[in-house]
């Protein structure tokens, strides 16, 4: 087992594996490769709610913000502004991210890899609504309304590559009135992904 010695420095972590150290073959583990999708609603509006809510599109100005200088990438529902790692990384949360990361994780677990440290990777998803007769967020007010808060945490150490690994959290409060129609999204933008290297 390689001796690793880690250091988290500008939202980047480095450690160093000793000289002496060899890469191993790890079976595939679905136990160390964890799902967790809760979609919580108490009836049919609050699942449709929920629904609308995951299928809203972060706009193409947010995207080009959080891309920065890059490109944006092309396609008709496009979440995600870069890659890091191979991996997608979030501009929004939508049910076509949760799929993405879940999709991961289950090809991880189905994965024998040749690592120095065992790999896992978990995906922890939980979507909430909540009605409002009132309800303000920063400098905006709304009337009956429907808050969806959608929050996602994503990790994967040393499956992507041998000796990388990742982990993110992201959340979006999605507003809607009481036909589903969205009427302002948060949290929607570039998401902080620290780097674990060894």
């Amino acid at each position: 087992m390689p001796v690793l010695c880690l250091t988290l420095v500008h939202s980047a972590a480095t450690a160093a594996v000793t000289p002496d150290s060899k890469p191993r073959e790890w079976p595939a583990n679905l136990a160390k490769h964890q799902i967790m999708i809760r979609r919580e609603a108490a009836d049919q509006q609050q699942s449709a709610m929920i629904a609308a809510a995951e299928t809203a599109q972060p706009s193409k100005e947010t995207l080009k913000q959080a891309a920065g200088e890059a490109a944006v990438p092309a396609g008709e529902k496009v979440w995600w502004y870069e890659e890091q790692l191979g991996i997608r990384i979030p501009c929004a949360i939508t049910a076509d991210a949760v799929a993405y990361y879940s999709d991961l994780v289950g090809k991880y677990g189905r994965q024998v890899l040749q690592r120095y440290v065992e790999p896992s990777s978990r995906l922890d998803y939980h979507a909430g609504v909540k009605f409002h007769r009132d309800f303000k967020l920063g400098d905006k007010s709304f009337n009956n309304v429907h808050v969806v808060t959608l929050k996602l945490t994503f990790s994967q150490n040393f499956t992507a590559t041998m000796t990388e690994g990742m982990r993110f959290e992201k959340e979006r409060v999605v507003i809607l009135d009481a036909t589903g129609k969205v009427l302002h999204i948060s949290g929607d933008g570039p998401t902080e992904v620290p780097i674990l290297a060894i």
